[in-house]
């Protein structure tokens, strides 16, 4: 079974630039994952930090407003890993699952961790590209012109151990298996 991780996509970042193609995505992802009666799990970074855009106790840190009435589950984290010292890893197993699908930000760290992290405790990892992003540019690493979530995705689609693809093309692969089971 799989489940949809929705890492992090809280109001701060989202204010920070206009990322409403990829809400749109996650909206699309989470979608597809009840009408599959798949998990969801939402993940909320805490933290404390007066200058972090995603300041936990403001509005800033919660759940975007657009996918907010989605949220049945939440994990909290303090760490850009969700599995560590979280009870995310037990939840997925008590729920069957094999294979978690991500999608949120940031895609040079918690996209990133978590891909890791998912692949090490033994799960199938599939990140869906036009539904993550991140609020750094090159700019801020001082590589003007890197493109930060296209280099992370192609380092863990050339890893050969996890799966990156756009939103269509995973929800076309994922109709075809569908009905190859059914």
């Amino acid at each position: 079974m799989r489940a949809l991780l929705v890492i992090d996509v809280q109001q701060g970042f989202i204010d920070s630039r206009n990322f409403e193609k990829m809400i749109q995505n996650i909206h699309r992802l989470i979608i597809n994952s009840q009408k599959n009666k798949e998990p969801i799990f939402f993940i909320r970074h805490l933290d404390k930090g007066k200058e972090s855009m995603i300041q936990d106790g403001t509005p800033a840190g919660e759940i975007c407003h657009q996918l907010a009435p989605y949220v049945s589950e939440c994990i909290e984290k303090r760490l850009p890993s969700a599995f560590f010292r979280t009870s995310l890893d037990s939840k997925l197993r008590n729920a069957g699952v094999d294979e978690v699908i991500l999608c949120g930000f940031n895609a040079e760290y918690c996209i990133f961790f978590n891909s890791v992290a998912a692949f090490e405790h033994g799960y199938g990892v599939h990140v869906i590209e036009d539904a993550c992003a991140s609020v750094n540019t090159g700019e801020t690493y001082e590589m003007n012109d890197l493109d930060i979530p296209k280099f992370i995705f192609s380092v863990l689609d050339n890893s050969g151990e996890m799966t990156v693809s756009e939103l269509d093309s995973f929800l076309e692969e994922y109709r075809s298996s569908s009905e190859q089971h059914s």
